[in-house]
């Protein structure tokens, strides 16, 4: 299994390219599941002994991500204790908060659900971005190179955040990351086959793509279930000074076939490479 991210890590670049400073952009289409690229960032990341991670989770659970890990060699839950790896769960927070608020025991200094009704009232988004950033200052104590990932930030809509909220956290995250030069970003948002004029996600997908330096999207087939492949690839590397380094193509597109242990990538009438 390690050879197939190793090889994963081959095909979108980043064992190549420079990434300080960079975004991956994922785009999960709905039918597929883009979750082994945001394990092969993981697992990329944590081959570089001055390199950190914080994880802002929404859809899979830190543990999730320990199990994949031991596949692969390393110890998340041994890292976090070493504060290598920082870990924020924004569904964890929302349910404590409830719970706390049935209870009438709401500390208002850690609750990222409002007051509306106080005159001190701060943005969901700012609150959420606080705790972020809380998250990532304690990763970057262990080094300056920091990789955040956010997997799935389409869930942020489940917390009650609209398409402007969701907006407004991404200006504050872009313009704390800019302050640190070796700092990476990595952001999965699952996306719905629906109108892309008033789907959210889309919306969202589409205004991150702007700020992105490597888009990655996964897509199911229009033809259904396949026996022999999950679904299409298609990396997209933006910066034209990237490719033209690289001999790339705008776009390149293969066929991946997941399974329990390994994940499979060729091309299109070709036999997998993996």
């Amino acid at each position: 299994m390690a050879s197939s991210i190793t090889t994963l890590c081959n095909i979108l670049g980043i064992d190549r390219v420079n990434m300080d400073g960079k975004m991956i952009l994922i785009k999960e289409e709905h039918g597929t599941n883009a979750n082994f690229l945001v394990n092969a960032v993981v697992s990329h990341a944590l081959k570089k002994m001055d390199t950190a991670i914080c994880l802002v989770l929404c859809h899979n659970t830190f543990g999730h991500y320990h199990n994949i890990g031991m596949r692969f060699g390393y110890n998340l839950l041994d890292l976090k204790e070493k504060n290598r790896v920082t870990v924020i769960e924004p569904m964890k927070i929302i349910t404590n908060d409830i719970i706390d608020m049935c209870k009438n025991i709401t500390n208002k200094m850690e609750t990222i659900i409002p007051d509306v009704t106080s005159a001190e009232h701060i943005d969901v988004a700012y609150k959420l971005f606080t705790y972020v950033k809380e998250k990532y200052d304690e990763a970057a104590k262990f080094t300056k190179s920091v990789v955040l990932i956010i997997d799935d930030i389409n869930h942020f809509f489940d917390l009650g955040l609209d398409v402007c909220d969701i907006m407004y956290f991404m200006k504050y995250l872009r313009s704390f990351l800019a302050l640190h030069p070796s700092s990476q970003l990595c952001i999965l948002i699952h996306v719905f086959r629906e109108d892309l004029q008033t789907s959210n996600a889309d919306i969202i997908t589409n205004a991150l793509k702007h700020s992105a330096h490597l888009c990655v999207t996964t897509q199911p087939f229009k033809t259904g279930y396949s026996t022999d492949s999950s679904g299409k690839l298609i990396v997209y590397w933006k910066t034209d000074s990237i490719r033209s380094k690289f001999h790339w193509i705008e776009k390149m597109t293969y066929l991946f076939k997941l399974s329990d242990w390994q994940v499979k990538i060729g091309t299109s009438g070709e036999e997998y490479v993996l």
